[in-house]
């Protein structure tokens, strides 16, 4: 009789053991849902590295802006097609562009 206790307690802290470690992965906040968080945490580090790159990127850009005339004049010609009094522009139309502007 006194050799069953000892078998009998192993297998109850083996149950015990397990319903633990399933209610720890199942349960809310689980397991299960630590690695959901891990993956959303490298998922923002991921967010919050390519906006300090883009805003490194926006700073550089306003810095030439505020800083040199050449760049200004560059934005200007080639974004809102300014040119300077005087100056002419030739634009150079593709002849396939052409060809389907005529046929509609």
């Amino acid at each position: 009789m006194e050799s069953t206790k000892p078998t009998a307690l192993l297998g109850v802290s083996a149950i015990f053991f397990c319903l633990v470690t399933v209610t720890s992965y199942y349960k809310e906040n689980g397991l299960k849902d630590v690695g959901k968080l891990k993956q959303a945490i490298i998922s923002v580090k991921k967010e919050k590295s390519d906006i300090r790159l883009e805003n490194e990127r926006i700073r550089q850009e306003l810095s030439s802006l505020n800083n040199s005339n050449a760049y200004v004049e560059s934005i200007a010609r080639e974004q809102l097609g300014l040119v300077k009094p005087n100056e002419v522009v030739y634009e150079f139309i593709d002849a396939e562009r052409l060809k389907d502007t005529s046929r509609m």
